[in-house]
């Protein structure tokens, strides 16, 4: 399709994504991906602190300098396997998934503050169209990784694709149930209690799971873990 036929297309869809514009306070944009935007909420403004005019221009067309710059590269990289992920589907199945994710971007306040962006292709052939909706983030913990989920939207199923390249890192079954434990504030008492292992069998997971993710500590291997997805 080309890039008369997808604007033609965003004609169809334009009607029900102005009245999703209007009746939440989510900032809504959609796009020809990495071509032009169509349409951007105004209030788009109260987040950034950007103008659009009536040709859908921002007064800044570099959004990518209000994300966050440990952020950043994390994103992109993220973006780019799990679009192509979905484009190894077949064709009548990648409109069904939702891509939503949790990262910091640079607030009008000027300070950092957490969103979460939700992407859904609308048409899937090139251009994509897309539709974004942002919302601020309920956790507002600005020391906390990026997250990410693809969601089948059709099945409620959650795909799995790691927050970062997943380098040779094999955590067996038992030490990803230790380490989510000791995320959940569980001391190794208590693991062994829930397991029905010894202390001792859970200190020599501990110490696996460190050696295996060539981190100092827990804290490190818990964050880590969270973006090789293996405690989502």
């Amino acid at each position: 399709m080309n890039l008369n036929n997808q604007e033609l297309a965003w004609e169809k869809h334009q009607p029900y994504i102005e009245l999703l514009s209007q009746v939440n306070n989510s900032f809504v944009f959609v796009s020809l991906l990495h071509v032009k935007y169509l349409f951007i909420s105004q209030n788009f403004k109260t987040l950034l602190g950007l103008s659009v005019d009536a040709d859908m221009n921002l007064e800044n067309d570099l959004l990518e300098e209000y994300i966050h710059p440990d952020d950043l590269p994390i994103l992109l990289n993220l973006q780019k396997r799990t679009l192509d992920y979905v484009f190894n589907l077949p064709h009548s199945e990648q409109a069904n998934y939702k891509h939503v994710f949790d990262f910091r971007v640079l607030g009008i306040s000027g300070q950092y503050i957490r969103v979460i962006c939700q992407y859904q292709l609308l048409e899937t052939e090139d251009p994509v169209l897309l539709l974004g909706v942002v919302d601020i983030s309920p956790d507002q913990d600005l020391k906390a990784p990026v997250k990410f989920r693809l969601v089948n939207f059709k099945t409620g199923n959650i795909v799995n694709i790691p927050i970062i390249d997943n380098p040779d890192v094999s955590l067996t079954k038992r030490e990803v149930e230790v380490l989510k434990m000791v995320d959940e504030g569980l001391m190794s008492k208590e693991i062994s209690d829930k397991l029905y292992i010894s202390i001792h069998t859970v200190n020599r997971h501990r110490q696996n799971i460190l050696e295996k993710m060539n981190v100092n500590n827990l804290s490190e291997a818990i964050n880590y873990a969270k973006k090789l997805g293996l405690l989502a």
